[in-house]
């Protein structure tokens, strides 16, 4: 009788020391990915420093992005519009 309880006491113990291996494989592996994406955002947008007396290159925004805004604010307004009609 007592071998019976030694051996589901065992198990137990077992099943709880594999379980929390688990969260703790979790826990590290979402604080990996947390620390991994942390660095390689700061080291994609970072630039390098240009020579001295050079303008840095400006990304141009023109009317382009403006009539990008335009049709997207139409399009939205259309939707709307179409949604209060087949109510």
């Amino acid at each position: 009788m007592t071998q019976d309880i030694r051996s589901e006491t065992s198990l137990t113990s077992y099943v709880f020391h594999l379980t929390s291996i688990s969260i703790m494989k979790t826990i590290l592996f979402t604080l990996l990915t947390l620390l991994f994406i942390l660095i390689t955002t700061d080291i994609i947008f970072a630039q390098l420093p240009g020579l001295p007396g050079d303008d840095p290159a400006q990304a141009p925004i023109d009317g382009g992005l403006g009539l990008l805004a335009a049709a997207g604010g139409a399009y939205a307004y259309k939707k709307l519009r179409s949604d209060k009609a087949s109510e």
